[in-house]
């Protein structure tokens, strides 16, 4: 396969280009044909040899038919992935670097789904959002659009798919998780049983001062007539002496 100056290609792990121009380049003691391709995104060029351009991975873009293939994929209903996190990254990454759209709209099924589900890494969320960028550059030029139709796009058929079945790597149900993941709950259970335990010890001492109130109340209101009356006593002792 041959490309041309102004063809539209897709690069392994970096998405869609337009071949720019040719340069010729000695590199390692031999003077070769290099393609210049500037990325969809951002303002990046890469060079590639010309003569091996397609062993290392540059293809044509995707046709209409191969479109709607892509887009059966991300609608895809089941969607196994390893439940063991590095190895369903590592999957991933040798997915992206395969430059198949097919594989790549597969990363972007399966972390979108375990997003909505569970939640993704810091790890996974820029992942997704690589995944994305591929697919999206080639799909810009699928559909002969602009990249704010061709992310809305995706999103449309994404929506339109359905979480994982059950299964080795599905999204697990409550029901289905493991005492391990259930433990937080018990182990915040187990922290408050000790305050619980002294709670109620405390409780009969509470009880009893509450019946002891009303009497401590009582000698508080006799206090001062007490009071009064041993003031009184040496006046009453005296009077007593004179009669």
């Amino acid at each position: 396969m041959s490309f041309d100056v102004g063809d539209k290609v897709v690069y392994p792990h970096h998405g869609a280009a337009t071949i720019e121009k040719r340069e010729k380049k000695t590199a390692f003691g031999k003077r070769q044909d290099y393609l210049v391709l500037r990325l969809a995104y951002g303002d990046l060029t890469l060079m590639v040899p010309a003569d091996n351009a397609e062993e290392i991975g540059l293809r044509d873009v995707i046709n209409d038919e191969e479109v709607e293939e892509v887009f059966a994929v991300l609608r895809k209903k089941e969607a196994r992935m390893p439940t063991n996190w590095s190895r369903r990254f590592k999957n991933h990454v040798e997915k992206l670097k395969s430059g198949d759209i097919y594989q790549v709209a597969e990363v972007v099924r399966n972390l979108t789904i375990r997003e909505r589900d569970k939640g993704l890494s810091a790890g996974e969320k820029r992942m997704l959002g690589k995944a994305r960028q591929i697919l999206v550059s080639e799909l810009t030029f699928a559909l002969n659009v602009n990249e704010e139709a061709a992310e809305e796009t995706l999103d449309e058929v994404l929506g339109k798919g359905d979480a994982p079945t059950a299964g080795d790597g599905a999204a697990q149900t409550p029901a289905e998780r493991t005492p391990a993941e259930k433990a937080p709950g018990k182990k915040a259970a187990a922290k408050q049983a000790p305050a619980k335990k002294a709670a109620a010890k405390q409780a009969p001492a509470k009880k009893a001062a509450a019946k002891q109130a009303p009497a401590k109340k009582a000698a508080a209101k006799q206090a001062p007539a007490k009071k009064a009356a041993a003031k009184q006593a040496p006046a009453k002792k005296a009077a007593a002496s004179t009669k």
